[in-house]
């Protein structure tokens, strides 16, 4: 009992490699390949008799943190709605003859699974292929638009025009042209300008206005138009100051184009 109870004592504290996950909004496997390379620094503990865990002190986190965590400035990255090697997004629909709906997400452990509506239940990825034989309802690739900015969202969960404007969305525009972050309760969306047919009947584009930020939605002609409400300029400035501008935008961690704004925003105020 007292070796039990050392053992304990002596047990570093923190935050295992899962939980950093989740608080950094990356997936899991990220979080090992940061301990890996020394980007999150980690004690290895011996666990049992042939494994390991990793715990996270909260100055490494905080350190981790400061460099990794996505800022709410920063569009989303692909890892953080699409899993590359099992080629799905997140809130992706699938079914099959045994479940007519399913959603792919994300369970409190940073996992990705299949959420089944009509049971109220959440099932691992392999178990849902598997047991249930469910199959993607629609593709989620599309070719590359030409880059003319982007047009930001912020949707509730629980809206009732979610889920059938990402299924479009990820089904015309294809997840190639979106950029999706899930917070508390909205997903936070970046769609690249451009115009796709509306095929679904299942919301108007009435419907989306309420949840835009930054730019402009239409409807012209069977047409769901996106337009940035960024446009792209020249200025013609000496070497000398670009080179300040570059070096400056560098050590804020941000690109040339969002200094410059951020400079202009606060000498207009």
């Amino acid at each position: 009992m007292d070796r039990l109870v050392y053992e304990k004592q002596s047990f570093p504290t923190g935050m295992s490699p899962n939980e950093v996950a989740k608080k950094l909004r990356l997936s899991v496997q990220s979080v090992y390949k940061y301990i890996q390379d020394g980007s999150i620094k980690a004690e290895a503990v011996p666990y049992g008799d042939e494994r390991t865990i990793y715990v996270i002190s909260e100055t490494a986190y905080e350190e981790a943190a400061g460099i990794l965590k996505p800022s709410e400035s920063q569009r989303p990255k692909r890892f953080e709605y699409y899993h590359s090697s099992r080629d799905i997004v997140l809130f992706q629909k699938f079914h099959s003859s045994k479940v007519p709906e399913a959603r792919v997400i994300r369970n409190k452990d940073n996992e990705w699974g299949f959420y089944l509506a009509n049971i109220q239940k959440w099932l691992p990825f392999e178990e849902g292929i598997r047991e249930y034989q469910l199959k993607p309802v629609y593709p989620i690739h599309q070719s590359n638009l030409e880059y003319k900015g982007y047009v930001q969202l912020e949707i509730p969960k629980d809206a009732v025009v979610f889920y059938p404007f990402v299924d479009y969305l990820y089904e015309t525009w294809g997840m190639e042209n979106l950029r999706l972050r899930e917070l508390d309760h909205t997903i936070l969306l970046y769609i690249r300008a451009g115009e796709r047919p509306l095929t679904t009947e299942g919301f108007f584009a009435a419907d989306i206005l309420p949840f835009l930020i930054k730019g402009d939605i239409y409807n012209e002609e069977g047409h769901l138009i996106f337009r940035s409400s960024y446009r792209k300029t020249s200025l013609v400035i000496p070497i000398d100051l670009l080179e300040s501008m570059t070096e400056l935008a560098e050590q804020e961690g941000i690109s040339m184009s969002k200094w410059v704004e951020q400079k202009l925003s606060s000498l207009l105020k």
